[in-house]
């Protein structure tokens, strides 16, 4: 039967329905069953120009039965066939045009052409539109647009139920085969990516990423980490290596570098600093905030940030003190003009950021353990910024082939070699060297030093008797022989002329003095007792050795008495004594003229 033939049966039906002036069941079961003919119809040819349907549009067999069968809620199409072989609902369009594609487009209640819809679809094979540059030509997409004004939240959802035995969302490229197969979504288990290409680079791999890459649980990596291109940090919280020796430094051919490891920590200011905050501003991700007051924070010091706004409040570390009022951070977001904060926020610091380490210095090679570094080390470590200390040390034991310990020296610690006890212990059980103290009876050897003593000089002891100092006490000292005899012995001295005089010095005293101021007249002066203080009974001897003739003269306050007031030395070789007789009082006597 032909589709039109079958339009004019239903026609028919319908009219004849509709005749009637009262309309019974029965004429609204022909009405429903001619529809339904319709859409059975044997053939598809014949057109419509346009068709209204007002309730639901059945294709197929027993579509009807399938809607009440599943408890369809709300269906406006339903479709049914029975073929062992995809089924299908097939739309082409036929055009080839750089703007063409075909879509089956759902929107929403308030959806339009421009928005609000979600579209799957297909380009031509000549696609080429300006304003969906995201296909190409041939392009099979979805494409989810919100309505307009900001309420709708646009998502595009992939999901599937748990009804099902697995409910995996499987993604498969480059054939319709299950070993094509590259990514499986499994609920609450993994996502799961096989695709057997080597990461030799960041742009190479299985999965690659430009961009950052979050991740708030455990990573297991079977193969190797290589960093490269600008971003070469790595930053965790907790670092666990299986691999017995951890490398650094890898492909350095230079030794430009220090190599080491870096520790971070913080440590207590000596009292916390805390200010208020009067201005704010932001530029290039680094914040500079001003303090109503002088603010004391320095490089590296750990500060808190509050009752600024949700930008700048929270923890940081000064990157940088530009005043004493102002201070900078790092902070990730878009610029912020420079405000004032009111009413004012609050800072308050109490411990600072430093670092601390064991690196080999490339400048002289030498692996060396410091702390409180400000600066944060990254290709080397400036030992010479203020601050920066070595670090103490605790091991067990130390092998070395050369050492320095504070002001020890190498060849001192050698000292050491073939000490086999605890050195204050054996120097404790030691006589000093100075004044020691020996019990018992000392047996010295046949030929013995002490100090400055020789062996001869010690022999000196041999038929000593007594105690030598109470015997030496027992005898006149010579301090006492000298006051009060006569020298025995006296010694000769040469003095020297200064502008034709000599001033007697303590020296002189009991010596004989071969004066001479050569052929020029002279004087010997004899100081007061003040300035030099001869002894009373000090006797001194003048012989004038030249034919200058020599005159002894008293300073003032220094009396001479002499025979006729003699003071004079008659002539060369003539000779004269000076005996002094009280504090200022001199006797002269001997070959003396007026």
């Amino acid at each position: 039967m032909t589709l039109a033939t079958e339009i004019s049966l239903v026609k028919t039906e319908i009219a004849s329905s509709l005749s009637a002036s009262l309309y019974t069941a029965k004429d609204l079961v022909y009405v429903a069953k001619a529809i339904e003919a319709l859409a059975n119809a044997e053939t598809t040819t014949g057109a419509f120009e346009t068709v209204d349907v007002s309730s639901i549009l059945y294709v197929g067999p027993n579509a009807d039965t399938f809607n009440t069968a599943a408890g369809l809620t709300n269906p406006v199409i339903i479709a049914q066939s029975n073929y062992n072989d995809y089924s299908q609902i097939a739309f082409k369009n036929t055009n080839s045009g750089a703007n063409a594609s075909t879509d089956i487009i759902a929107y929403s209640n308030n959806g339009t052409d421009s928005d609000g819809y979600i579209d799957m679809g297909i380009t031509s094979q000549n696609f080429a539109d300006p304003d969906f540059t995201i296909t190409g030509k041939g392009d099979g997409y979805i494409f989810m647009v919100g309505a307009a004004g900001g309420t709708d939240q646009g998502n595009l959802v992939f999901a599937t139920g748990d009804t099902g035995s697995q409910n995996k969302i499987i993604f498969a490229a480059g054939g319709l085969a299950s070993d094509n197969t590259q990514m499986v979504i499994t609920p609450d288990e993994n996502i799961h990516i096989e695709i057997p290409t080597e990461s030799t680079s960041p742009s190479t791999g299985a999965l690659t990423i430009v961009g950052g890459l979050g991740v708030q649980g455990d990573v297991n990596i079977a193969g190797n980490i290589t960093f490269g291109g600008a971003g070469t940090t790595l930053e965790t919280s907790t670092l666990a290596v299986a691999d017995p020796l951890i490398f650094v430094g890898n492909n350095n051919t230079t030794d430009a570098v220090d190599l080491g490891l870096i520790a971070e920590y913080g440590t207590t200011l000596a009292s916390t600093l805390t200010n208020t905050v009067t201005n704010k501003a932001l530029t290039s991700n680094v914040a500079t905030l001003t303090t109503g007051t002088t603010h004391s924070l320095a490089v590296g010091d750990i500060v808190t940030v509050a009752s600024v706004d949700a930008t700048f409040n929270g923890t940081y570390v000064v990157k940088a003190v530009p005043t004493t009022t102002t201070f900078t951070y790092d902070k990730t977001n878009a610029n912020v003009t420079s405000a004032a904060v009111s009413p004012a926020g609050t800072t308050s610091a109490a411990t600072k950021r430093r670092f601390a380490g064991v690196v080999r210095d490339a400048s002289d090679g030498v692996i060396k353990a410091f702390k409180d570094a400000t600066t944060k080390p990254s290709s080397s470590v400036n030992f010479s910024e203020s601050g920066l200390a070595y670090a103490d040390m605790r091991v067990a034991a130390i092998t070395a082939a050369s050492a320095t310990i504070g002001s020890v020296t190498n060849t001192e610690i050698g000292y050491l070699i073939g000490v086999t006890g605890a050195i204050q212990t054996q120097i404790d059980a030691k006589s000093p060297s100075n004044n020691p103290t020996f019990t018992g009876n000392v047996a010295l050897p046949s030929s013995t030093a002490i100090g400055d003593i020789d062996a001869t000089e010690i022999g000196y002891l041999n038929g000593v008797s007594s105690n030598i100092q109470t015997q030496l006490d027992a005898k006149l000292s010579s301090a006492t022989a000298s006051s009060t005899y006569a020298t025995i012995l006296q010694t000769t001295a040469t003095p020297t002329f200064s502008s034709n005089n000599y001033t007697l010095v303590i020296g002189d005293a009991s010596k004989i003095l071969l004066a001479s101021n050569s052929s020029t007249a002279g004087t010997v002066t004899i100081p007061l007792n003040s300035s030099v203080a001869f002894s009373t009974g000090t006797v001194i001897t003048i012989t004038q050795t030249g034919s200058g003739q020599l005159t002894l003269t008293p300073t003032g306050g220094v009396t001479i008495n002499s025979f006729q007031s003699q003071t004079k030395l008659s002539g060369q070789f003539a000779s004269a004594q000076l005996i002094k007789t009280g504090t200022d009082t001199w006797l002269a006597v001997g070959n003396l003229t007026v």
